[in-house]
């Protein structure tokens, strides 16, 4: 396992240093404006809870997989706190009063490809590797990529005081995270969902694989939201509505 959790930490040290995470934390940016980039993500929270259907499996007695059922289905919701979000961002609300056929084609844009991307290529994985070790793994690299995205977030929705008006972005959202993240082991590092379990060489090999295929879409991602945010910011300006 120390390698899988090496690989992590790696590449969370990495991610956290990104455009994306550098403009969150920016001061010479107005707070609000660096909320642009959020209508970009609608296509991956929606897709995200179809990527915790595919890793299901409610019929198995497998604790590893029962952990995982756990937690997908306290993530299955997250999408409406989102959408909620959207209708009080004012980027947002300038994106929902789009006609729908401008909407869904923006959503659907080669230029948000790599945002679709996580989706897709995260149920293949999940596919691809499907036994419950697996599943975990992907949750875990799942949970740390967006660690280093939720640290800023919510750092930036507390310096502007809406962390009870939103949800997805705000202190609702951070405390489900805090509750139900990978609850690790007493030396604080591997999780305890693993139940003690000793991958093999080759198990190790193929969740290093997962772990670096997971963050390397979610660089792309990241880079993706951070272009649409410096283009919407050029384009409207920027205030959430009290």
């Amino acid at each position: 396992m120390l390698q899988i959790i090496q690989t992590l930490e790696l590449r969370k040290q990495q991610l956290r240093q990104s455009p994306l995470c550098s403009m969150l934390r920016s001061e010479s940016i107005p707070p609000a404006s660096r909320l642009s980039f959020t209508p970009s993500m609608l296509f991956f929270v929606m897709g995200f809870k179809d990527i915790l259907y595919m890793m299901k499996d409610e019929q198995s007695t497998d604790p590893m997989q029962q952990s995982v059922n756990v937690h997908c289905d306290e993530d299955s919701y997250h999408w409406q706190w989102y959408l909620k979000d959207l209708e009080r961002i004012s980027y947002g609300q300038q994106f929902l009063d789009q006609p729908g056929t401008t909407l869904f084609t923006r959503i659907w844009a080669d230029d948000l490809e790599a945002v679709r991307k996580v989706v897709y290529e995260t149920i293949h994985l999940a596919r691809t590797f499907s036994l419950p070790f697996y599943k975990l793994v992907i949750i875990e690299a799942l949970e740390a990529t967006f660690e280093c995205f939720n640290e800023p977030v919510f750092e930036l929705v507390h310096t502007m005081g809406l962390q009870d008006k939103l949800e997805y972005f705000g202190v609702l959202h951070a405390h489900s995270e805090a509750n139900h993240a990978m609850e690790k082991t007493s030396d604080g590092h591997e999780s305890a969902a693993y139940n003690n379990y000793e991958p093999t060489s080759h198990e190790t090999q193929n969740a290093v694989f997962i772990v670096n295929k997971v963050f390397d879409l979610f660089v792309q991602a990241f880079q993706c939201w951070y272009r649409e945010g410096e283009l919407a910011r050029s384009r409207h300006g920027a205030e959430v509505t009290a």
